[in-house]
C-alpha cells in the first residue's frame, strides 16, 4: 500500500482513484528571505506580532510566523546579495503575498507603526489589499476581505 493509499484509508478520502488529489492538502507555506541583518529583521517582524523560533541544530533556520504565514530568515554574507524581486521589476509590486479576511484590521495595525506603506489600502467588495516594505526592501502585500464594510468604495 502506498503512502497516499494509507492516508486515504485512514481518512476515508480518495476512495475513487480519480480523486486522490482531493485527499492531499497543503496546509501552509514558508518563504525564505535573504536579509541584511538577522537580529534587526527578527525585531521588525516580532514588533508586527510575529513569533520567532530557531529551528535546526547543525544548520539553524530563523522562522518568524504569524498565523499560517512563516518567513524563514537567512542572513546574507554581503548586504548587496539582498535583492527583492519587487526592487528589480517595477510591475512586480510584492515579494510575498498574504491572504486574510481582515485586510482593514491588519492595515490599521501596520499603519500605526513606523513602517513604509508602498500601496495604501484599497477596499472593494471584490478584493482589498495594501502593501508595506520591510527594512530589507521586501514588499509584503496583504489581500482579501474586510471586516468593516463601510470602508468599501463602490
Amino acid at each position: 500500500m502506498t503512502e497516499i493509499e494509507k492516508y486515504n484509508h485512514i481518512t476515508g478520502k480518495g476512495q475513487d482513484r480519480m480523486n486522490d488529489q482531493e485527499a492531499i492538502e497543503i496546509k501552509g507555506s514558508s518563504f525564505a528571505l535573504l536579509v541584511k541583518n538577522l537580529e534587526q529583521t527578527v525585531k521588525f517582524y516580532t514588533d508586527l506580532g510575529f513569533t520567532h523560533e530557531v529551528i535546526g541544530s547543525k544548520v539553524q533556520h530563523h522562522h518568524v510566523s504569524r498565523d499560517k504565514l512563516t518567513l524563514i530568515l537567512l542572513e546574507a554574507r554581503e548586504e548587496d546579495e539582498v535583492k527583492p524581486i519587487s526592487s528589480r521589476y517595477e510591475e512586480q509590486y510584492f515579494d510575498v503575498y498574504c491572504y486574510t479576511n481582515a485586510v482593514d484590521l491588519l492595515a490599521q495595525e501596520i499603519m500605526d507603526k513606523p513602517i513604509t506603506i508602498v500601496r495604501k489600502p484599497h477596499y472593494t467588495s471584490h478584493w482589498s489589499e495594501f502593501t508595506f516594505r520591510d527594512l530589507n526592501g521586501y514588499q509584503i502585500t496583504i489581500g482579501g476581505g474586510v471586516i468593516n464594510k463601510d470602508l468599501i468604495a463602490e
